[in-house]
């Protein structure tokens, strides 16, 4: 009972109860980091599926709605950085959105987001007009380039959607937190999915970490600092 275990806590001497509440703290300190880290990890990972399903729901209920995708009156960014040109402008109206920037700032962190590898990615979306710019209801900030003016070829995407899976939050780095997905005529799918964006450009700056995390499930890849092409 209760004075069976006072009587031996008092067996122990101070000095033995400060040695002992030193290990676990050196032992708490050497696995807390490492549990930390692991669990961000998997935050972003569980997000970044329940944005790829969210997007995909989007997607398909847009089109029953506003017609295929190749009706859309997308225009590549290049020659109009209009609102009602871009993808978001269909998809946006079907997904839960705490706030609508369009082309304006307001939903995006005020940095050069870096990248896992060795090339840069260091645009400044929330300055940039050429992009299309959100906040969903679950903190996910979402913006997207229309890449061609129609989207008619079933083997090129026609957009590329972005989403900062965290919010503002650290690291804000491409291929971590910052994922592509791509836009072609009759789906959505995650850039590395299909070699579309394969080569050491797109590798060494993180685009293609999008399928990884996906369908494997993990970030492992940060160690290698690029991912490939994942077919």
């Amino acid at each position: 009972g209760l004075r069976l275990f006072l009587r031996r806590l008092a067996a122990f001497t101070l000095a033995e109860v400060l040695i002992t509440l030193g290990i676990i703290g050196v032992v708490a300190a050497l696995t807390l980091p490492s549990l930390i880290e692991n669990h961000k990890k998997q935050v972003i990972v569980s997000r970044l599926n329940k944005v790829y399903s969210t997007l995909g729901n989007a997607f398909i209920t847009a089109k029953e709605h506003e017609g295929e995708v190749d009706s859309w009156n997308l225009v590549d960014y290049t020659q109009s950085s209009e609102y009602e040109n871009n993808v978001l402008y269909y998809i946006l109206p079907y997904m839960k959105t705490l706030k609508i920037c369009k082309n304006e700032r307001g939903c995006f962190p005020d940095i050069s987001y870096g990248s896992i590898g060795t090339t840069s990615y260091g645009i400044n979306i929330e300055r940039s007009d050429y992009y299309s710019k959100a906040i969903l209801n679950d903190g996910v900030l979402i913006t997207a380039l229309t890449h061609r003016n129609n989207c008619t070829n079933e083997g090129s995407p026609c957009a590329a959607i972005r989403v900062d899976v965290n919010g503002s939050n650290p690291p804000n780095i491409l291929g971590i937190d910052l994922h592509t997905f791509l836009v072609f005529k009759d789906r959505i799918v995650p850039a590395g999915a299909v070699k579309t964006l394969d080569g050491s450009f797109y590798e060494n700056r993180g685009d293609l970490c999008t399928a990884h995390v996906v369908y494997e499930k993990n970030l492992d890849f940060i160690k290698d600092k690029k991912c490939e092409a994942y077919k």
